[in-house]
């Protein structure tokens, strides 16, 4: 059975949403690390801060559907069934938007705490990442196996720097998943990394 179409109001006030949400990336796209302030995002759909939160049931709901958009917009740009390393051009996209990195630092921050509009957005974030990473890995891992023989592939430069870089990602993320999801093995998870890092720093020496 068809999905009904929407009309009037409440079609009307989807679109509204929609546009709100569009012209909020836009914003943060322009803006720099503070970002852009709900006042101006307003004057973009014409409208006060007030009329803006019409629409969101909070201020904390309006920022996190800004970053589900935004979430959405950076699936788009990678093919989930392509190479892990395509997920760079998600992050390239990052690097000209500080202002949302700076939100998604500040709602991931609150997100443990369950009465927080961050929280449920950011427990599937994280339950729908690690499932698309492991579905891209596990390809990656067969096609690479079968193809090892043939043109086995150079080992990645991996110096000292790049791996401090990596372990300080690693223990800050896994502890924000971790607030998240503790079923989440945190002590043994950053110990495995560790030993790849530490493993692949002395292969290239």
């Amino acid at each position: 059975m068809s999905e009904p179409v929407r009309r009037g109001p409440y079609a009307k006030g989807v679109a509204r949403r929609e546009q709100i949400l569009r012209e909020a990336l836009a914003a943060y796209a322009e803006s720099d690390s503070s970002g852009p302030s709900l006042r101006s995002i307003a004057a973009r759909v014409g409208l006060s801060e007030r009329g803006l939160l019409h629409y969101f049931a909070s201020r904390e709901e309006l920022l996190i559907a800004i970053l589900a958009e935004r979430d959405a917009a950076d699936r788009a740009r990678f093919d989930p069934s392509g190479p892990v390393s395509e997920l760079s051009a998600v992050v390239e996209n990052s690097a000209h938007t500080p202002g949302l990195v700076r939100l998604f630092s500040e709602m991931a921050a609150a997100a443990p705490d369950p009465t927080h509009a961050a929280h449920d957005h950011f427990r599937r974030r994280y339950a729908d990442l690690r499932e698309i990473l492991e579905g891209m890995l596990r390809r990656e891992a067969t096609d690479s196996a079968s193809a090892a023989s043939a043109s086995p592939e150079p080992m990645p430069e991996v110096d000292v720097a790049f791996a401090a870089r990596m372990l300080i990602a690693a223990s800050d993320g896994l502890q924000q998943q971790w607030l998240l999801d503790p079923t989440i093995d945190l002590q043994s998870d950053l110990r495995r990394f560790a030993e790849l890092f530490t493993w692949a720093v002395r292969a290239r020496r």
